[in-house]
């Protein structure tokens, strides 16, 4: 892939539209668990709206939950989990759904005649697996999480689910990184990825739990639509308007450049 058609700028205002792209395809997974078993979520920028350590103001909306080592919470859900296979696809369908992610994004780079999706296709991939590879590599230094869930249901080691979404997200990364033609252009792409994922990420941890506490009061503006909270519809709404305006500007540009070279 020809790298200089696109920009430093151009490229960081990609990654940051894609962050919030590749937390909502991880969300939209488990997301998806929730409204096929009808429980009614409300999901949030990062997952569920949940409480821990405080009770919710209408406890009839909520539904308990502890975690693993016994501490009490609050899920939004209409009727609760009954089943360890629920809980099992339910957990797995956010990294799963993360991995499909990547694996698209090396489709349209391979399959795509845009050249611009292609670049879209190419960031994609690289965001998810450079990010879900930072994950899995921390795995040690952390506890919880939705390997975590399943490992506790499946009675197995954490490391056993672990390892081979690392894998695969390793590979995807691999794979994205081929496409690029020189060492330097692939480290700015992931100085780049590295750079839009640091204030995309602290706008959602702040944003998620802003909306948490909204829906705890009742606030009818953070209702939910078709499961999601409706700030969380609208910002996801504004993210793929952005990117629409990205490709097509960027259209436009590679078509002049393509004349001028004429």
């Amino acid at each position: 892939m020809n790298s200089h058609k696109t920009g430093f700028w151009q490229l960081f205002l990609l990654t940051l539209l894609l962050n919030f792209i590749v937390q909502m395809i991880h969300e939209t997974g488990h997301w998806a668990v929730y409204q096929a078993y009808g429980r009614g979520p409300v999901w949030g920028f990062i997952g569920l709206v949940q409480l821990w350590g405080t009770n919710p103001l209408h406890p009839a909306e909520w539904v308990g939950t502890s975690s693993p080592d016994g501490e009490q919470g609050w899920l939004r859900l209409a009727s609760p989990t009954n089943s360890k296979l629920e809980e099992i696809i339910s957990s797995a369908a956010g990294p799963a759904a993360s991995l499909l992610g990547a694996v698209l994004g090396l489709l349209l780079v391979h399959r795509s005649r845009d050249t611009v999706i292609e670049q879209i296709g190419l960031a994609l991939t690289l965001t998810t697996s450079f990010a879900m590879t930072l994950y899995y590599l921390r795995s040690p230094l952390r506890t919880g999480g939705d390997e975590y869930g399943m490992a506790v249901q499946l009675g197995i080691a954490k490391s056993v689910i672990e390892i081979p979404f690392a894998i695969a997200f390793i590979a995807c990364l691999a794979l994205g990184l081929r496409e690029l033609n020189t060492w330097k252009t692939r480290l700015t792409w992931l100085a780049v990825i590295l750079l839009g994922g640091v204030p995309t990420g602290l706008a959602l941890n702040y944003a998620d739990v802003f909306v948490r506490s909204q829906v705890n009061e009742g606030n009818p503006l953070f209702l939910p639509v078709i499961g999601f909270s409706l700030p969380v519809v609208i910002v996801d709404g504004l993210v793929f308007l952005g990117l629409w305006i990205w490709w097509h500007r960027m259209r436009k540009s590679l078509s002049l450049h393509q004349q001028e070279a004429g």
